[in-house]
């Protein structure tokens, strides 16, 4: 029985059409041009926005951003298949709010841990914050034995960003007779807006023509597969086990499964420096490595 809820991606590709989304960027374009011709003084500025303009791969947060991803793999290999390395791995797209079984992936709210175990405190005694959990039920024929089922992450803004050796993780076990149902008290500001994600299983493909941007390996929230890095690759030892993206504004319709207006970005969403994202490799000796980047 799956735990977390699947992504529906007939459903989804029907709302955010290639064909539609292009004709709504020319349409765009092309408007702003007879409001500001100045800005556009010859027919190839034109073009290059409209090029700008159309949907083209996104970090995954909405369920458009994984949509359009899809369609465009799927346009860009018409009438020829990929031959390269597949690496199967189950990425997110988030809903906004506690998630219907406490043990899904998910951002902030209450951890799927017992009401009996102890909060984890830094050195001062002071709770310390829950960031997210990674729920691996479903990713079971991906990894094989974990040391659990359900992966919970504790730690400040200045571990998740710049000391991740300072993070705190936990391993939690499905089936808890007796579950946490609150946090202990922290100020307003440190707490996350609970977020829970729907999964897709899809594949990563690190051979895939370079000029197909960002079609390769998938980036955003996601368990296995490969990391999409930021930055210049680490030196970590372990496997890559999953990868903590962060909370966008999107003024696109659906920014998340279930709200279908456009938003900006609120305090209490998680961002990880400047669109950035938590790595996790687990080592060897079952224990877990983390290294955080961002734009």
């Amino acid at each position: 029985m799956s735990i977390h809820d699947r992504f529906d991606l007939q459903h989804w590709t029907a709302q955010f059409q290639l064909e539609r989304l292009r004709a709504q960027a020319r349409e765009f374009v092309l408007k702003r041009r007879d409001e500001m011709p100045r800005e556009y003084p010859s027919e190839a500025d034109v073009d290059r926005h409209i090029q700008l303009m159309e949907p083209s791969a996104e970090i995954l947060i909405g369920p458009g951003s994984l949509a359009v991803i899809e369609q465009l793999r799927a346009e860009a290999f018409a009438g020829r298949r990929y031959h390269g390395v597949r690496i199967a791995t189950d990425v997110f797209v988030w809903a906004r709010g506690e998630p219907p079984n406490p043990a899904m992936t998910k951002i902030g709210g209450v951890p799927y841990r017992p009401q009996s175990s102890t909060w984890p405190r830094d050195g001062k005694g002071k709770p310390i914050r829950f960031i997210a959990q990674f729920c691996f039920a479903d990713s079971r024929d991906i990894f094989g034995e974990l040391p659990g089922d359900v992966l919970l992450i504790f730690g400040d803004d200045d571990a998740l960003l710049v000391e991740p050796e300072r993070l705190v993780f936990e391993w939690s076990h499905l089936g808890i007779p007796e579950l946490a149902f609150e946090v202990p008290q922290l100020a307003t500001g440190e707490l996350l807006t609970p977020y829970y994600g729907v999964i897709h299983r899809t594949e990563d493909w690190p051979d895939a023509l370079e000029e197909i941007s960002g079609l390769g390996v998938f980036e955003g929230t996601k368990i296995g597969g490969l990391p999409r890095f930021i930055q210049d690759e680490p030196t970590m030892a372990g496997r890559f086990l999953a990868a903590l993206g962060s909370i966008s504004a999107s003024y696109s319709a659906y920014p998340v499964i279930n709200e279908s207006e456009p938003r900006g970005w609120s305090p209490g969403e998680l961002m990880i420096g400047d669109m950035g994202s938590l790595y996790l490799f687990l080592d060897r000796h079952g224990g877990v490595r983390a290294v955080s980047q961002y734009y």
